[in-house]
């Protein structure tokens, strides 16, 4: 509406035969171009791409140059200060100081045992590359009820930002935009379609980064220094159907599957195990099930089947990305964290089974004026950090709630459950005698607990030590919140990735994305 509205503004200022008018307005298009060329800003916008699908229809794909994305973030004089670095490492070399007490812990991402080798492999060790370790995140977002008007933002930020500045929107930048390839078709086409239309889509996002790395990287000036920046992917962000599609994975975890979980050779009855041991997917697995299928496409299949992989040309597995893995590939890239697997997960099975567990009525409209009234509690308390809850629903109906507002429930199901009223109510529907009452509410603390002590820097003797505490969890969750006899039980992915999050943050220490 803008041209329309000047439009108007300017019949008005021509009615008033005003002697020496201002400069006829411009219009949009023309605006746009006279701000671009003041700020110069044209580099930073996409390109549209046309990627032909499986149905040999056209999807137009906007991608963002890469070379002009990584600069925009390293000439960014309020990103690029000391204090938005983390903590014991030198950006222009990747190396990390030893004697940092912060090196000392799990807590930014050159403490995770992937960073040494990733940055020698790109960098090498004189020094003479600055690494610029990328972390992408995908996730499908829709702006209407069904879903169709949908799109996928593909988005990056650097691994030398420490975490508060990697939780500022301010510090990512966009990659690409993959459009809702779906809409219109219905259920035409196959799984394997879908997903390699989704995979020529990314191919083709990722292409600006291929040859960015096979051009040795950009030379360019950072903070007063000339440096030749080396851009490569440390690891993918993303919820569990995002991340089994970039993978090419098998959606679902049926009993009958091979390999239910994403990246490792896990069965079925592994899914629940509090230490289960993990054999990662190799990338040359993949790779040679892909060069068999072209000779021997029976037996090709076959061993695609064993892994629970499609057959499609991945993306991921382009040999020329730079991925942070040799050997994995994007399997070990691809991890599980807190958001995902607890808050928009385990934590939504726990309210499940609570909905089960405590009838209606008067005991259902009890623990809901309790939970009005605590939640008005908290937010009157000086103390600000409470994970804040959502009184839009009752307190165990989880399905209007955003993840972060699960957390903030369960943490009022737990003030609620140390008052007169709510543990009479609480303990009277849940059948629990004494012991088992303590037990109970002692599970409540060390989950909520666990989730913030993933979320911290912890001394690496720690973690390391960690391992029983988080079966417990594991063990008193399938324990006190069952799930109906339709389902699996808890032999689900989302279990399966909290038995390994911790040997994947010693790993690929991550911490809080902020995701909007």
């Amino acid at each position: 509406m803008y041209d329309e509205t000047i439009e108007i503004i300017q019949r008005y200022i021509d009615s008033l035969n005003i002697h020496g008018a201002p400069t006829k307005l411009v219009s949009r298009q023309a605006f746009q171009d006279r701000v671009e060329n003041i700020f110069n800003t044209a580099e930073l916008k996409p390109t549209y791409g046309s990627v032909r699908l499986h149905d040999n229809s056209i999807a137009t794909v906007p991608v963002f140059d890469m070379k002009t994305m990584i600069l925009s973030i390293l000439h960014d004089n309020t990103l690029m200060r000391q204090e938005n670095f983390a903590t014991g490492l030198d950006i222009f070399t990747g190396d990390v100081d030893e004697h940092c007490p912060q090196n000392k812990c799990y807590g930014e991402i050159h403490t995770g045992e992937a960073w040494q080798p990733a940055k020698e492999r790109f960098c090498g060790r004189d020094g003479k590359y600055m690494p610029f370790g990328i972390i992408i995140f995908g996730d499908k977002s829709h702006t209407d009820l069904h879903g169709s008007l949908s799109v996928t933002p593909i988005t990056f930020t650097a691994t030398f930002f420490n975490r508060a500045v990697r939780n500022n929107p301010d510090s990512w930048r966009p990659l690409a935009y993959l459009p809702n390839l779906a809409y219109g078709k219905g259920s035409s086409g196959s799984a394997r379609e879908k997903i390699q239309d989704e995979h020529n889509c990314l191919a083709y996002a990722l292409k600006s980064l291929i040859d960015l790395s096979e051009g040795g990287g950009v030379r360019t000036v950072v903070m007063g220094r000339e440096v030749i920046v080396k851009p490569f992917i440390h690891y993918f962000i993303g919820d569990t159907e995002g991340l089994n599609k970039w993978l090419g994975h098998y959606q679902g975890s049926k009993p009958g599957m091979m390999r239910p979980y994403r990246d490792c050779h896990c069965g079925f009855d592994s899914l629940n195990e509090g230490f289960p041991e993990c054999e990662y997917t190799k990338a040359r697995e993949f790779r040679r099930a892909m060069r068999l299928v072209v000779d021997f496409k029976k037996e090709g299949m076959k061993m695609l089947s064993s892994m629970s992989r499609h057959c499609i040309n991945n993306a991921l597995y382009q040999t020329k990305l730079p991925l942070s893995d040799v050997l994995h590939g994007a399997n070990k890239m691809c991890p599980p964290e807190v958001l995902h697997t607890l808050d928009a997960g385990l934590t939504i099975y726990i309210f499940e089974s609570l909905q089960g567990l405590i009838s209606g009525g008067k005991s259902r409209e009890n623990l809901d004026s309790q939970h009005v009234r605590m939640s008005d509690a908290i937010r009157r308390q000086s103390e600000r950090n409470f994970p804040r809850g959502a009184t839009r629903s009752g307190l165990i109906d989880s399905t209007r709630c955003q993840s972060s507002e699960r957390k903030g429930n369960l943490f009022l199901l737990l003030c609620i459950a140390h008052t007169a009223d709510g543990a009479l109510t609480l303990q009277h529907e849940l059948n629990y005698t004494g012991p088992h009452w303590k037990n109970w509410l002692e599970f409540l603390k060390l989950y909520l607990s666990m989730e913030e002590w993933f979320h911290d820097a912890r001394p690496k003797e720690e973690v390391c030590r960690s391992g029983e505490a988080v079966v417990m969890v594991m063990e008193d969750i399938q324990r006190y919140f069952p799930r109906s006899k339709d389902s699996h039980g808890y032999k689900i992915p989302k279990m399966h990735g909290l038995s390994t999050i911790r040997e994947c943050n010693k790993l690929l220490w991550w911490s809080r994305r902020s995701i909007t």
